[in-house]
């Protein structure tokens, strides 16, 4: 087989996506370590259904405390049903953003707090969509490797990176057992 005639291919198609994949964080290691998080308090809205959907539910509550003139952190997610058991439907979120603690919002908005507690932290570098595909899998392997598997809720909090030529580090935070 004559391989000069797939080297133009490999160059134009293969390299670029293998590139842009990696750039993306990709091929980032995930950190997992047990710690201490919290304490937090976050403006939210309810989300039940697909989680693709979250990234839109986080820009429409990005949208309501800016008109409503409320500081905002960083964005939050807490995920109530693990994907592998619960049905697209029926899948309960919450995404928001990080706000001061006695912070008033306006429907539809809401406030909630999550104290100060003790999980089992995964973290990578990576963009805001991809961060996930590499983190709960690694999240998933540490759990059956001592013999469980992801307990929910898990929270979700994205810090956008300070430079365009790296990517941003997602934490998600597992109850420990």
């Amino acid at each position: 087989m004559n391989y000069k005639k797939f080297l133009p291919f490999l160059l134009a198609f293969v390299l670029p996506i293998v590139a842009i994949y990696a750039w993306w964080g990709g091929f980032s290691p995930v950190d997992i370590r047990e710690g201490m998080r919290g304490p937090y308090t976050y403006a939210y809205l309810e989300h039940s259904g697909d989680y693709s959907k979250l990234p839109d539910v986080a820009n429409e509550v990005r949208g309501l405390l800016m008109d409503s003139k409320v500081a905002y952190g960083l964005p939050i997610t807490v995920l109530y049903s693990n994907p592998d058991l619960v049905d697209v439907g029926k899948r309960r979120s919450r995404t928001g953003y990080l706000v001061e603690v006695g912070v008033k919002v306006r429907a539809p908005l809401q406030i909630d707090s999550i104290p100060a507690r003790p999980v089992l932290i995964a973290q990578v570098r990576a963009g805001r969509l991809l961060a996930p595909s590499r983190a709960y899998p690694a999240l998933d392997r540490c759990c059956h490797a001592s013999g469980g598997g992801i307990r929910m809720p898990t929270v979700e909090i994205y810090e956008p990176s300070d430079s365009p030529l790296r990517m941003g580090s997602l934490s998600v935070e597992m109850p420990r057992p």
